[in-house]
């Protein structure tokens, strides 16, 4: 029996996306985002829409799913950033 190559995908593509969901969570929680970088954050979403277009010109579904979550995500922790960073 082969496994099949999406799959694989889905599960290491849903890894890296969940891999934001602790720090939004703590955020929401301690109503703080000092300790997120915004560079780190831009970098993640040049990274996943790179992904994404990648994905999408090799019909990869499961990167093209998994990282328009990750862009997502790393969307919400720009805007958390933002949004609870405070003012200097």
């Amino acid at each position: 029996m082969e496994l099949n190559p999406e799959i694989i995908g889905f599960v290491a593509g849903g890894l890296s996306s969940a891999l934001f969901i602790p720090q939004i969570i703590k955020i929401f929680r301690e109503k703080s985002a000092e300790e997120i970088s915004l560079l780190t954050c831009i970098i993640g979403v040049i990274s996943s829409g790179l992904w994404l277009w990648y994905g999408i010109i090799q019909d990869h579904i499961s990167m093209m799913v998994t990282n328009s979550i990750a862009i997502a995500a790393t969307v919400l922790l720009v805007i958390l950033k933002l949004m609870y960073s405070e003012k200097t």
